[in-house]
């Protein structure tokens, strides 16, 4: 009897500009030789090609790319990893209608303590060499992204949160790595068994696993 198809599966590393989320998976999807698409790497590859395009018209095409490429691994019934956001609309409705048609859906989620946290490291970013985003697209994000996983929750077949707050120590060089503050697989809370410590912008979306948890 031949074994059955491999259920296909889309991976999200999702997070308000300046969380991190590269640091929580991208180089082992790329160590595993998983499709990954990033879209800040896309956008600086597309400005590089194209010197006379904008910032703005760079990073748009970028996102066009991504949400391409979700679309026809829906399709294809592909496994796919890629970076959002999830602040905005297409992409969340995208990953409920994979979810839909039976696709499993793995979200890990980067956090901060605060947008200004967010806009630092941003800023931060922009500083090296990186690419700027607007404030008041962070802050809107900030709460969208959140609002738009807690939506998701209830058909995720994975979710793992991480708080990635912890500044880089000069005098150590030690850089902190993200705190994993909840891990739960098809609506049951696998870690951590201590829900006391989670950080204040978590505390919406540990909530909603909660009562998930207990129906």
């Amino acid at each position: 009897m031949a074994d059955a198809d491999p259920v296909p599966c889309i991976y999200v590393l999702a997070g308000t500009n300046g969380a991190g989320k590269s640091s929580i998976g991208g180089a082992m999807f790329r160590q595993a030789g998983a499709e990954y698409f990033n879209p800040d790497e896309a956008a600086r590859l597309i400005q590089s090609a194209n010197p006379g395009i904008s910032q703005a018209e760079a990073n748009s095409a970028a996102w066009h790319e991504g949400k391409r490429l979700l679309e026809r691994a829906i399709t294809g019934r592909c496994t796919f990893a890629f970076e959002t956001t999830l602040g905005g609309n297409t992409i969340p409705r995208l990953l409920a209608e994979a979810l839909s048609l039976g696709i499993e859906v793995r979200i890990w989620y980067a956090g901060l303590s605060s947008p200004e946290l967010h806009i630092a490291r941003v800023r931060a970013r922009v500083e090296k060499g990186g690419h700027t985003i607007p404030e008041a697209d962070i802050r809107r994000r900030f709460e969208a992204s959140r609002l738009n996983l807690i939506r998701l929750q209830p058909k995720l077949t994975e979710l793992r949160i991480y708080d990635n707050s912890a500044e880089f120590d000069p005098d150590t060089g030690h850089v902190p790595a993200p705190q994993l503050v909840l891990h739960m697989e098809r609506g049951t809370i696998v870690n951590p068994r201590d829900l006391l410590l989670t950080p204040q912008w978590a505390k919406p979306i540990v909530a909603a696993a909660l009562k998930l948890a207990t129906r």
